[in-house]
């Protein structure tokens, strides 16, 4: 419980970050900052995201954790150097990228403090380590609001924002180091070990690395056809979408995981199945809704709290994007822990390549390529196609299917829940209306899925209230 808040507070702190940047840099600028901070997601993915994985899937399952950790240390040691390598040249050769090369330059070094810290938090959570994780994260949301925020009001420069942010990180990862009580020896590291965890998580890398770019790819072009300002509007439609989706895709993709592999340690492959189906039902009953009541309220949550300069443009690209970002959500809570627990990852990556390549044809073709707006449709139908692929191939394990009565019923419920907040977008108060639209939305919603008895979860609740015990997230 006390990942999960923290994780929450986290989340929630880096979406109201993005909008105090957004306001303060403007939209070109923040176009300029938000391109180069993308730039260093996907070289962080490419590089180090196997580290995360890899300390998920192998806490529990290998026998020498303390070999596996300084086998991970050396293996972040090695991807380090080669970033600032790869950085070095790309600024020899002259290749900015549209950025400037001081900029481009700084792409690489905020990589490698982004992914210490994603890596030490990830190390955290599989000790089972609550305060200190809760303690990092609140090391980092307070360097963000104070040092990073305070760089760009008196600099209105993405360079120099970048530059902060990149030292917030590796500050805020240095305090996890005392936490943990700091890193793995690297005389017990083993090649093999990082050999076997790169094979694992490369076809994930790879996946998420090429979703990224789509929208790494977009940027580049709506920079290069509308300039920076557009861009910006883009970028900020485009991230504050994609965080509030990743804040509810926490629980099923990381923490309903991890129960699945514990079950698996405990009690076997059939088990963990079993869980991947409840958790795959517990995902969607969780984002479906989120995304759907995101775009029926988009005008009213602009006017709550996006920055008048981006006013109009939000309401329609955050709009576009959202089924996007519901697929690419099912992605990772439905399909791919299905392709984890079978060790058979390479689905992943088929899916992400099909959705760049359609993604590219589309974002070139006369009807996606006019505006910026075009650019998001894209964005988003490859994301829904590579949903589609990823979907097909994880049902083929039946043991791991959700029952179609679920889904239907999950279905239904948004679809009424969307008919019933969809006029609330005519009261004038946004503050009343967005209340209303989560209030009444959500018990609206929560009241359907115990009517439908979604996964047996009405029957599980009520024998729990009458046996007095919590309930579980636990299938049976």
């Amino acid at each position: 419980m006390v990942f999960a808040i923290a994780f929450l507070g986290n989340a929630a702190a880096n979406f109201l970050f993005g909008l105090l940047l957004s306001g303060t840099l403007g939209p070109a600028e923040f176009g300029r900052y938000a391109t180069a901070a993308l730039g260093s997601s996907v070289v962080a993915i490419l590089a180090f995201d196997w580290l995360r994985l890899s300390t998920y899937r192998f806490t529990l399952s290998l026998g020498d954790s303390k070999r596996a950790a300084s086998s991970l240390e050396l293996g972040f040691l090695i991807m380090s150097l080669a970033c600032l390598a790869l950085g070095g040249l790309a600024a020899f050769l002259r290749l900015d990228f549209g950025l400037g090369s001081r900029l481009a330059l700084m792409t690489f070094v905020l990589a490698i403090a982004n992914a210490r810290f994603d890596y030490r938090g990830a190390r955290l959570r599989s000790q089972d380590e609550p305060v200190a994780f809760a303690r990092l994260s609140m090391a980092r949301q307070g360097l963000l609001f104070t040092v990073v925020i305070a760089v760009a009001w008196f600099s209105r420069s993405a360079i120099a924002t970048i530059a902060a942010l990149a030292l917030a990180q590796a500050l805020a990862s240095l305090s996890a180091r005392v936490a943990d009580g700091g890193g793995a020896a690297l005389q017990r590291a083993r090649f093999s070990d990082i050999k076997a965890f790169i094979r694992y998580s490369a076809p994930i890398v790879t996946a998420t690395a090429l979703f990224m770019a789509i929208g790494l790819v977009n940027r580049e072009i709506a920079m290069t056809r509308f300039g920076a300002a557009e861009t910006g509007k883009l970028a900020l439609a485009t991230d504050l979408s994609f965080r509030l989706f990743m804040v509810f895709n926490f629980l099923p993709e990381t923490v309903l995981f991890q129960i699945a592999m514990r079950r698996e340690a405990r009690e076997g492959a059939a088990a963990a199945s079993r869980q991947i189906r409840l958790n795959q039902v517990i995902a969607l009953s969780l984002i479906a809704p989120i995304a759907i009541g995101y775009m029926v309220m988009a005008p009213t949550f602009e006017a709550l709290i996006v920055p008048k300069a981006y006013h109009g443009d939000y309401a329609v690209l955050s709009r576009d994007l959202a089924p996007g970002f519901l697929a690419y959500c099912a992605i990772y809570a439905i399909c791919n822990p299905v392709f984890q627990l079978n060790r058979r990852t390479w689905p992943a990556a088929l899916a992400a390549l099909g959705a760049f390549a359609l993604n590219l044809a589309l974002a070139f073709s006369p009807r996606f390529s006019h505006d910026i707006e075009g650019l998001a449709l894209a964005h988003s139908a490859s994301l829904i196609f590579a949903f589609g692929v990823a979907a097909i191939l994880a049902m083929r394990q039946r043991a791991a299917r959700p029952r179609w009565r679920d889904l239907a019923a999950i279905a239904a419920a948004t679809a009424l829940m969307a008919l019933a907040i969809r006029p609330l977008n005519g009261i004038p108060s946004a503050p009343l209306a967005a209340t209303l639209a989560v209030l009444g939305g959500g018990a609206l919603f929560a009241a359907l899925l115990f009517l439908f008895d979604v996964a047996g979860m009405r029957g599980l609740a009520l024998a729990r209230l009458r046996d007095g015990t919590p309930a579980s997230l636990t299938a049976r």
